[in-house]
């Protein structure tokens, strides 16, 4: 990575750190990388939910609702590298999420078809307004049909996603006002989210400098404790993506 990326992770990091939540965006072709190349992209990723969560929905139904959707925006930096065999491993940053993979791709002409497996970590959220803070982690499995061009300069491909995270984390009870030196209680939140759906994307540029975006359309489904409550969330959303990725 250039000097130029390094300085500017930090204030990368810094913007996903209040960003509201974001999508994890793929970004990629079907098609994996030669042995030895590598790529470094940066861009944003969000993640629209529709329709929008109810306003007077329950403390309980918000926290589970923000650790396994995160609604909002966030930005996107990843990179990827070829393996010799038809492989490629990648790492990725959205604001919510870290997330490591490897995938397996078939050439077909200048078709391809791969099969990934990742791995991710959800970053601590807060919910101030509810004092609610979610954590995570889990998987997911992509499956992508695309196409590129002989010169590489267009590529396109849709497919298919579904994944896992295990939820976990905090609620603050409100204080007793009688006892305003007393620490605040806090209730545990626990929980499971699952998810599947389809997403299309495109990528246009030349040699070093590409231009790519994508569109994630998915279920959500997610169940959990907070205190005594539980709570189960059905949701639709929307992750639209976009960045400029540099080929080396």
């Amino acid at each position: 990575m250039s000097g130029g990326a390094w300085r500017a992770w930090p204030a990368l990091c810094a913007l996903g750190a209040v960003a509201c939540g974001g999508g994890m965006p793929l970004l990629h072709p079907a098609h994996v990388l030669g042995a030895g190349d590598t790529t470094v992209g940066a861009g944003f990723a969000g993640q629209v939910a529709v329709p929008a969560r109810a306003a007077d929905a329950s403390v309980a139904t918000r926290a589970i609702h923000g650790g396994a959707v995160a609604a909002g925006i966030a930005p996107w930096v990843a990179g990827r590298t070829g393996i010799d065999g038809s492989f490629e491993a990648g790492l990725g940053y959205s604001g919510r999420a870290l997330r490591a993979d490897v995938r397996y791709a078939i050439p077909i002409d200048q078709t391809a078809l791969s099969f990934g497996l990742g791995a991710s970590a959800l970053l601590p959220r807060r919910d101030e307004d509810i004092g609610a803070r979610v954590s995570g982690g889990g998987g997911d499995l992509p499956i992508l049909f695309g196409w590129c061009n002989p010169s590489d300069v267009y590529c396109a491909w849709l497919g298919a996603r579904g994944g896992f995270d295990i939820l976990t984390g905090s609620h603050e009870l409100a204080l007793d006002p009688t006892a305003p030196l007393a620490l605040p209680d806090t209730e545990s939140v626990k929980g499971f989210h699952v998810y599947g759906g389809g997403l299309v994307g495109l990528r246009i540029g030349f040699r070093y400098v590409f231009a790519a975006i994508e569109l994630g359309l998915t279920m959500h489904y997610a169940k959990g404790d907070v205190g005594a409550e539980s709570v189960e969330v059905r949701q639709f959303a929307l992750t639209p993506a976009g960045g400029i990725v540099g080929h080396f």
